[in-house]
């Protein structure tokens, strides 16, 4: 059952309402384990931050900063990290990697969240670990076979700089990042892999997610050349950007056919891209960022979500690809210059979500749509970055920001924030 609908808006649940409702529903696929709760993405169980437990420990500390309690869910979600920290011989199943968002990277930055917003010393600890753990391993083996946010060694870079205690690990991830860069006619670009032939230029897969990583390892090292490659990275985006039908990067070099030229969400497009002009832009201000910042937002604008203009044009609520990262990337900007303007847009997109909600034996979730499938509503997940987590984690810092609270721009230490 919807629980609301575009033509009755009175219905809509109140943000923080449904976003307690959405956690309600978490907790209540949680699945048992040894050592705490575990969450599945299609029958599949995981810990990683992109689709498991790691990304419902960020979501409930996002939810928790915004005022929330979220207890029920955390406690679980908390419980299985920090065993897993310290048993990673015992139970390395459902981490592949070390990456960001779905190996070790984001169990450390899910458990420094907590520890953040909670004050949670063993939560810390086990963050400490590991890091630790990822410091070594980076060290002896940078530049890895991946470069990105999400598996590679742009995202390592980002969960590592969370302390100072591992300076030559980032120092080695950083410069191999550095050396796997291809130069162009315009800048800097990263591939993927060294065998991946197509370019993704945005930011989970590419050339913007890297660059960001330069920019805020080269801001916390004091290191002026990550910074200048990091511009250089920029200044391929914004040649890629530039074009008559407004500016967004392509969604893949060479283009697809089978797939739209462009994406506006936080994996391929604006969403994403703009978090790095806003580092630069904080780390050595120029009117090319400042445009550049504008730019992006305009395309979100011009793009007209969240209306689904076709089928597959914005099928997707989650952080990740769809309306809840753009509201992110939304309340954030609001935070950082003041506008109100922002802040109204994200409650228009919010109510967007809040007309999708769907009523659950218990709480509130969310269907992404794959217009291809046979039935198109895919089935609702509680992880943070295409489910319920993520999206009550937004919902919850937006009622907090509506209603005057003062809640941080990102709980994980990076301003502006990588998510």
């Amino acid at each position: 059952m919807v629980a609301g609908s575009h033509d009755d808006p009175v219905s809509l649940p109140h943000p923080a309402e449904a976003a307690r409702a959405a956690l309600d529903w978490v907790a209540s696929v949680a699945v048992d384990v040894e050592r705490g709760q575990v969450w599945a993405e299609r029958g599949q169980p995981y810990d990683d931050l992109y689709a498991g437990t790691a990304g419902v420990l960020l979501g409930c500390a996002e939810a928790t900063a915004a005022g929330l309690d979220t207890a029920e869910v955390s406690e679980g979600a908390r419980a299985r990290l920090v065993h897993l920290a310290h048993h990673e011989d015992a139970e390395p199943a459902t981490l592949p990697d070390d990456g960001l968002f779905s190996g070790w990277g984001g169990v450390a930055a899910a458990l420094e969240a907590w520890a953040g917003v909670t004050g949670d010393r063993e939560s810390a600890d086990a963050a400490a670990t590991v890091r630790a753990r990822l410091a070594s391993r980076a060290s002896r083996i940078a530049p890895r076979a991946c470069t990105d946010v999400i598996s590679g060694d742009a995202g390592i870079l980002l969960a590592l700089l969370a302390d100072r205690e591992h300076d030559d690990a980032v120092h080695a991830v950083a410069d191999g990042l550095v050396a796997t860069a291809e130069a162009t006619a315009a800048g800097l670009r990263w591939r993927m892999t060294a065998d991946t032939s197509s370019i993704m230029p945005g930011f989970s897969h590419g050339t913007a997610g890297v660059a960001y990583a330069l920019a805020a390892a080269g801001r916390e090292l004091g290191r002026a050349d990550l910074v200048e490659v990091a511009e250089r990275g920029a200044e391929e985006l914004l040649a890629l950007g530039d074009h008559a039908d407004g500016w967004a990067v392509p969604l893949v070099i060479p283009p697809q056919d089978h797939r739209p030229p462009v994406f506006f969400g936080w994996c391929h497009g604006p969403t994403g891209t703009v978090r790095l002009f806003a580092l630069l832009e904080e780390i050595d201000p120029q009117p090319r960022w400042r445009h550049a910042i504008a730019a992006c937002l305009q395309a979100l604008r011009d793009s007209r979500l969240p209306a689904r203009l076709y089928p597959g044009y914005w099928d997707n609520l989650g952080r990740c690809c769809g309306t809840a990262g753009v509201g992110q990337l939304l309340l954030d900007r609001h935070l950082a210059t003041g506008d109100d303007g922002l802040l109204d847009w994200a409650g228009e997109l919010a109510d967007d979500v809040l007309a999708r909600s769907l009523t659950q034996p218990r709480g509130l979730a969310w269907s992404n749509t794959e217009h291809t499938a046979d039935p198109p509503a895919l089935p609702a997940e509680p992880g943070f970055m295409q489910g319920a987590a993520g999206i009550a984690a937004w919902l919850a810092r937006l009622s907090a920001v509506q209603q005057g609270r003062d809640v941080p721009i990102s709980v994980v230490g990076l301003a502006p924030p990588w998510l």
